[in-house]
């Protein structure tokens, strides 16, 4: 198998075959935690009003996300696990509109490039999405970075996790998160008011989950369902 690694929103340009998207600090961590709550899909947008009008369309849809890492007025939830966490019966059976500085834009960018299959992942689906990875010849793998741009020490070193797993068949997922968590982004994050004060240690539980993201289309829209 042959791993090549990217970054943000460039990265994800240029992405062909399958591919995953990483977003530890929020987004693909939130999903996750959305989907395992009972959430039907997740459907990934590009912007604020593109996102509400779908939501006006959708039964049973709630809006979640963020604009620079707050919560946009029209929508119902953060880019929060800690939300989820406090109110489940929020995403249970529900639509989920999803918008993200980072993760969001730089999935549907790959998937507009070709990529797929297209994974979404984050520390708390990593063993999962690698699994879901394990017979491709080449995977490319992003890591969205801060607002598609800038260097995200959580999205790396969770693609170093991801790496080895795909590589070697093992990896020290446990050890990765605590890096990620005693990192300074991660001390960072938490000190931020817009986040919810669970977020980082949510965030950096190692294989919370016990399945992978996987981004499809249905219609004129992506969606990300758990496989």
């Amino acid at each position: 198998m042959i791993v090549t690694r990217r970054r943000g929103i460039a990265g994800a340009a240029a992405a062909t075959g399958a591919t995953v998207v990483i977003d530890v600090f929020r987004a693909f961590s939130a999903a996750a935690y959305a989907l395992a709550a009972g959430a039907e899909q997740i459907v990934l947008t590009e912007t604020v009003p593109e996102a509400v009008e779908i939501a006006q369309s959708t039964p049973k849809a709630i809006l979640m996300g963020e604009v620079d890492g707050v919560q946009p007025d029209e929508f119902d939830l953060g880019n929060s696990p800690g939300e989820i966490l406090a109110a489940p019966q929020m995403v249970a059976g529900k639509t989920v509109i999803h918008r993200s500085t980072s993760g969001t834009r730089c999935a549907r960018l790959a998937f507009a490039n070709g990529a797929g299959p297209l994974y979404v992942a984050g520390l708390v689906v990593a063993s999962a999405t690698a699994r879901a990875l394990a017979r491709a010849d080449e995977v490319t793998i992003i890591a969205s970075g801060i607002a598609g741009i800038g260097v995200a020490a959580e999205d790396e070193i969770c693609g170093d996790v991801i790496t080895e797993l795909l590589l070697a068949g093992q990896a020290d997922v446990a050890a990765a998160s605590e890096r990620v968590a005693n990192h300074e982004r991660a001390a960072t994050l938490r000190k931020a008011w817009f986040t919810h004060p669970d977020d980082v240690l949510l965030c950096t539980v190692g294989d919370r989950f016990d399945f992978a993201m996987q981004v499809r289309r249905a219609s004129d829209r992506l969606i990300v369902n758990r496989v």
